[in-house]
């Protein structure tokens, strides 16, 4: 077997216990109300680098920018986070539809594209936006038991149902407060 043939294999494999899992979830938690939660993400810059250190639960990561803006290149920017949050989500919506529906996938690649100009940073007038625009997501979803329309159906499917990708169409409220947060309500 090749290498590629065992990752696909334990793709589906993964898939078959993503939706075993989901669905006892589902059964232990039968009401919308069940899966409110607080989620939260905590920034702070606060040394030389100026990087932005990213906390989100246990796990941390660092935003930085170029040498243009003053980074030091040390991770990706505030734009390119986005499009790594876009694509992650809209990887992990086709793969729980698939676990959901027991459809074995041999790969999911979800590549997000957008247009950025900094010019605003820097005083610079212009008519360009100053966020990240034109995004595009390019999706490659590879599954031998799939017809081409039947692919080309899901992965319609899961741009409608990927939370993210609706945020970014219906765009919600922000609120900047100062301080600290409340607890949790």
């Amino acid at each position: 077997m090749t290498v590629s043939a065992q990752l696909s294999a334990q793709l589906s494999t993964h898939l078959r216990h993503k939706g075993a899992a989901m669905r006892d979830a589902a059964r232990r938690r039968p009401a919308s109300e069940d899966w409110d939660e607080t989620i939260s993400a905590e920034c702070t810059a606060d040394d030389l680098t100026g990087v932005r250190k990213l906390r989100i639960r246990d796990w941390r990561y660092i935003g930085d920018g170029g040498a243009d803006i003053g980074g030091w290149n040390l991770g990706p920017s505030s734009p390119e986070l986005l499009c790594g949050v876009i694509s992650t989500c809209l990887t992990h919506t086709y793969l729980c539809l698939a676990a959901m529906r027991g459809l074995p996938l041999d790969q999911v690649t979800v590549r997000v594209v957008a247009r950025n100009n900094d010019a605003g940073f820097f005083e610079v007038a212009g008519d360009r936006p100053i966020y990240p625009h034109e995004l595009t997501a390019y999706v490659r979803i590879d599954a031998a038991e799939l017809s081409q329309a039947e692919i080309a159906d899901f992965i319609a499917e899961g741009e409608q149902r990927c939370p993210i990708a609706y945020l970014v169409r219906n765009p919600i409220q922000l609120t900047v407060r100062t301080g600290e947060p409340e607890a949790d309500r």
